[in-house]
């Protein structure tokens, strides 16, 4: 319950904020999805789930059309499949993986977007826009990376 109603904090904060902040739903810096990667990486039972509930909160918010839930779902199957094969024993690893998996997702989101519509893209703000998802994810994943189950 505690995942639910953080995504659903963060889901706000996102749509709020961060939006207006970046002037694009695209290029926006996705603190949802930091989260829900950290919660999958830390438990991996219910991935689906949450991946599912979180973009649905965000494209609730956004009003997105189930762009935000499609590309959620896209990055949890995507990082079931890499803890598959590679190990995550630190830090930087994280950092890479999270990376690579949300570049990705984002290439996902812009792909599907225009198909049905055209929009400019500020590519400008993208990379500062990973930069503080990266921070983010720095200054949370302590919690989940070196925590003993």
């Amino acid at each position: 319950m505690k995942f639910y109603i953080i995504a659903f904090l963060l889901a706000y904060f996102q749509s709020s904020v961060l939006i207006a902040v970046f002037y694009d739903m695209i290029v926006a810096p996705n603190l949802l999805l930091v989260y829900l990667f950290l919660n999958i990486f830390k438990d991996d039972s219910a991935w689906l789930r949450k991946a599912i509930i979180s973009g649905f909160l965000l494209d609730l918010f956004q009003d997105s059309l189930g762009l935000n839930l499609s590309g959620y779902v896209f990055f949890a199957m995507l990082f079931s499949l890499m803890r598959l094969r590679i190990e995550i024993p630190s830090r930087l690893s994280l950092l890479l993986a999270y990376l690579l998996l949300s570049i990705t997702e984002k290439f996902w989101i812009i792909f599907l977007f225009r198909i049905k519509y055209y929009a400019d893209l500020n590519l400008w703000l993208l990379p500062l826009s990973f930069a503080f998802e990266l921070v983010f994810l720095y200054l949370i994943s302590g919690r989940y990376l070196y925590r003993e189950t």
